[in-house]
């Protein structure tokens, strides 16, 4: 039997913007009834988001650089608070390489996590984005992952090509709407499926993708479909058995390399 000490994981999450509107209650209100289903028996993620930075605009180099700060800052304060893992809860995967250099804890993040997974279900992957200018950096951010031969195609549902974030309105909408998100949404993935020989599939966004494991779509025409939010969580779990186990971390030869010693004190980072 796991010693209890060991069986306890507390994992923080935070979205990669400031998000100060209501919508944060209602994601993760949908993070923890998928919690409840798939995380182990004593794991509790806590959420939250950057203290400030960018809630419009995300996506785009400078608020994305802003708030990569901000998320490499709550890596630090989850890690100072005694958090066993930190969460980057948006596909963007913002702020990965700067917590991952700060930290010694395990940072993941859901493009990465589902990538590396996907691999290992089927041959090819594809993904489907909530924009033509999204899908373009979904390609770049999994080819900047070493694993662009794996990928497929990233669609883009011709329902998505206009308006701004069309697919939030559905994603946060009543019954009907999610029901025609999951529509729009598997239709593309089986184009993916049949068109460009995918055998793993996965909407880019942690909120679609919760929704379409909340109403049981679990694979489309033979192929599996992947939750994003399911797979940080899963390997953030992995990474802090293995933490524990051996002290493993991250190299910090090159990518992941530390600051100097006492740069906490040439700009220090306050903690809540």
């Amino acid at each position: 039997m796991v010693p209890k000490e060991r069986s306890v994981i507390k994992i923080m999450l935070s979205d990669p913007t400031y998000n100060p509107r209501d919508r944060a209650s209602i994601a993760y209100g949908r993070y923890q009834k998928i919690i409840d289903t798939v995380a182990r028996p004593g794991t509790t993620v806590d959420f939250t988001s950057l203290k400030e930075g960018y809630f419009m605009s995300v996506g785009t180099p400078y608020p994305d650089a802003v708030n990569a700060v901000g998320m490499a800052e709550r890596a630090y304060e989850a890690e100072k608070k005694g958090y066993d893992a930190f969460i980057i809860g948006c596909v963007w995967d913002v702020g990965l390489r700067e917590a991952r250099s700060l930290v010694k804890i395990p940072v993941t993040a859901p493009t990465e996590s589902t990538a590396l997974l996907a691999w290992t279900l089927g041959r090819k992957f594809s993904v489907i984005a909530g924009s033509s200018p999204k899908a373009l950096k979904y390609r770049d951010l999994i080819q900047r992952y070493g694993l662009g031969d794996k990928l497929a195609s990233v669609r883009c549902p011709p329902e998505f090509t206009a308006g701004t974030d069309p697919d939030f309105e559905l994603i946060f909408g009543e019954e009907r709407e999610q029901r025609e998100f999951i529509e729009i949404v598997t239709a593309e993935m089986r184009k993916a499926v049949k068109e460009d020989s995918a055998e793993v599939v996965w909407y880019a966004c942690t909120l679609g993708a919760t929704l379409l494991t909340m109403h049981g779509v679990y694979e489309v025409d033979g192929a599996v479909i992947m939750d994003a939010f399911v797979a940080a969580l899963k390997i953030a779990e992995v990474m802090v058995d293995i933490h524990r186990a051996y002290g493993t971390a991250v190299c910090r030869a090159s990518i992941y390399q530390a600051p100097m010693l006492g740069w906490e004190k040439e700009r220090p980072i306050a903690l809540d």
